[in-house]
């Protein structure tokens, strides 16, 4: 089978974990928590078995262009939220999770393979520069997942009739906490990302910074993560105003994301 083929297979699952979990949320049940997981995990493996074909097929990296980046991050999104899944038991997390992986896949599916002739994706920064990238992407979407579940139930609380949502998302300090740990770990891994950008662009390019559109989209948002951070750690700084920065941040990242599937210059210079 072929990395496409792979690439379906991988969406069915993925929209079985997701119907599975949703109707589970809805209806108040408990036990059935196992078959979304084991969906999530078949649909992982075949993710990962089509990213791999897909390195085959290519002969470079896949992570050139719109159908190898969605691809990529969305895999990186479900991996990043099976560690998190794990170490906290959120189960809320998925309702975000799971319909952004699903269209991220289904735009791999429905979007065209970009021609890899230039021996610069040969290169080995390019995965080692891909793959902190999305992951820092990756960890920093879960961030400003709990920072909207936060908002959401801080809405419930609210309200005199709290609704469904009250009842499946975690308290204000979880959401938060979980919030900031992903923060951390998205800064880190954001922060290599741009380091090995320079080093790629230095060996490919004989330059470390072009200063095109995702390279300025990047910095923003690095230095807006900064500032959360900071504020974070050195002033207490959460809740409500960590949650709407951290969104602010995302849209800096989700603005790079674009620059590098979408505009045809992306990795020309």
């Amino acid at each position: 089978m072929g990395s496409h083929l792979y690439l379906v297979l991988t969406l069915v699952f993925y929209a079985v974990g997701a119907v599975h979990l949703l109707v589970q949320a809805l209806t108040h049940r408990r036990g059935g928590t196992s078959w979304t997981a084991v969906s999530t995990l078949v649909g992982f493996a075949l993710h990962t078995a089509s990213l791999a074909l897909a390195w085959a097929e290519a002969g470079h990296f896949p992570a050139v262009g719109l159908r190898d980046m969605s691809s990529f991050l969305a895999w990186a999104t479900v991996l990043v939220f099976l560690v998190t899944f794990v170490r906290t038991r959120v189960e809320a997390l998925g309702l975000v999770v799971y319909p952004t992986a699903f269209l991220l896949v289904l735009v791999a599916i429905l979007s065209r393979s970009t021609p890899g002739g230039d021996p610069v994706l040969r290169s080995l920064f390019l995965p080692v520069h891909a793959a902190l990238a999305v992951l820092g992407y990756a960890a920093l979407f879960l961030a400003f997942a709990m920072g909207v579940l936060y908002l959401v139930q801080e809405r419930e609380l609210r309200s005199r009739a709290p609704r469904v949502f009250y009842y499946l998302i975690p308290s204000l300090e979880r959401c938060d906490t979980i919030s900031g740990s992903s923060v951390s770990v998205g800064f880190g891994f954001l922060t290599l990302a741009i380091l090995t950008g320079m080093l790629w662009s230095r060996s490919a390019y004989g330059r470390l910074w072009s200063g095109d559109a995702k390279e300025w989209a990047a910095l923003v948002a690095w230095l807006i993560y900064i500032v959360l951070l900071v504020a974070r750690y050195r002033t207490g700084w959460g809740g409500r105003r960590a949650a709407l920065l951290g969104i602010v941040g995302f849209s800096a990242v989700l603005f790079t994301f674009l620059t590098m599937t979408v505009l045809p210059t992306a990795f020309a210079r």
